[in-house]
Formats: C-alpha cells, structure tokens, sequence
C-alpha cells in the first residue's frame, strides 16, 4: 500500500551540501535526497555500508516544500574556519587531531573553509512509497538511534521531524502547515516546491544527490521539477 509520510525540518540553521569540496562547503536552498536519507539511516542506525536498506529510502517518492509566513524568511550566511597548523605536537601533544600534515610528515599550513548555511529555514519534506517502511521511518525519528540533524551536525532540529503517516499528499502538506503555524504562531505559505519526477522529459532540473553508497560517497543523478 503506498502512503506519504510528513517531516517537518525547521531549525536556526540548515545545510544542505552540494558538490561542495573541503575548504568550500555550499548548500542548496533546500533539502537534498542525500541529505534526507542521510538523516533517516541515522535515525535508524542503518550503516554506511548497508546499500539494501539505502536503497529501498532513497527511492522513496521526495517531494520538498520551501516555507515561509510574516518574518519567517530564509536568508544565508557563510561561515570562516580555520583548521590545524598553529600545533606543534611535540609542545602539545593533545592537540595531535588539529595538526595539519605534509606528505612529508611535517606540519602544514593553516586550512581555511568557508562553510554555508540557511538561517531560519523551514521546509516540508513528503515521501511516498511502501507503508510499512514509512512507518519504521515515523518510529525512527521520533525515537532516533543515532543523532539526526538538519544536513549538518550542528544544524539540530528545534521540532519534531515526523508529524505521522498519511494515506494522501493533501493530508501531510496540512499536517506540516499545522506544524509551522503552531511553532510560529503564523500562517504558513508554500514558496517553492521541488518533486521527484519519473524521466527527463518531466522534469526542470537534475542533481546529482541521489545516494547509493555513503561509505564511498557515490551518488547518480535525480531528475526533479521545480515550481
């Protein structure tokens, strides 16, 4: 039986990385596949290296809803970081995981990386497909076995994520505005919508974050239309 489960990802701050490279970490302005089925194998303990279960969340029907209300708006902001190659590990020798090393062994120079995030975002996520996965997935993120967050560890969830199984689109998209107007006392308005379409011809955009391995970072391309 195919049924739709709601999540609701709202948070002070989302990252959604995207063929980002280590000293420039850049987000999309909404979840990615990668992202989302990131988050429900934590929360389901699923390992890197398990492509079957990987498998079966990721081709889960994704629609996402961008939303906003009054001064619930989306703005971005970048982050500077620096890492390593100010320790010198025999003068501090427990701050070894900070040193930056040369293929030499020697100390390198200090890393810089600028690290994107979305502020105040909230987005409505809705996947479709089996039912009883789907309710495996609800138990999951409201009892997670690992830690969940909203693309990045330190982009925690300040809602609950599940708001429950329903048997039609319609009945999640009302389950996530009423989830957005209890949190924020506002009127929830959908800005944007982003869905998984069947082919090319479908769709307006592709993006290459569809997971098929985590533990060796490979992912194929998902073909979406945007509206």
């Amino acid at each position: 039986m195919s049924s739709s489960i709601a999540l609701y990802l709202d948070g002070p701050m989302q990252s959604w990385g995207y063929m980002s490279k280590f000293d420039r970490r850049t987000t999309l302005g909404f979840p990615t596949k990668s992202g989302v089925a990131g988050m429900i194998c934590a929360a389901m303990g699923i390992g890197k290296d398990n492509l079957e279960q990987l498998a079966n969340i990721a081709n889960l029907d994704m629609k996402v809803y961008a939303l906003a209300g009054g001064k619930c708006e989306i703005r971005r902001t970048t982050d500077y970081h620096t890492v390593g190659g100010g320790f010198d590990e025999k003068k501090s020798p427990y701050e070894k995981q900070s040193i930056v090393r040369k293929a030499s062994g020697g100390v390198g120079d200090t890393v810089q990386t600028y690290r994107e995030y979305l502020l105040d975002a909230k987005f409505g996520v809705i996947l479709s497909g089996d039912e009883d996965l789907l309710k495996a997935i609800d138990s999951a993120l409201r009892n997670p076995r690992w830690g969940v967050w909203l693309g990045r560890k330190s982009c925690v969830p300040t809602a609950p994520i599940s708001q429950g199984i329903h048997k039609s689109e319609e009945e999640s998209v009302s389950a996530i505005k009423e989830a957005f107007e209890k949190t924020h006392g506002e009127k929830c308005e959908i800005r944007r919508t982003i869905t998984d379409v069947a082919n090319f011809v479908e769709g307006s955009d592709s993006y290459m974050d569809f997971p098929t391995d985590f533990a060796e970072r490979k992912f194929s391309v998902r073909r979406v239309s945007a509206g």
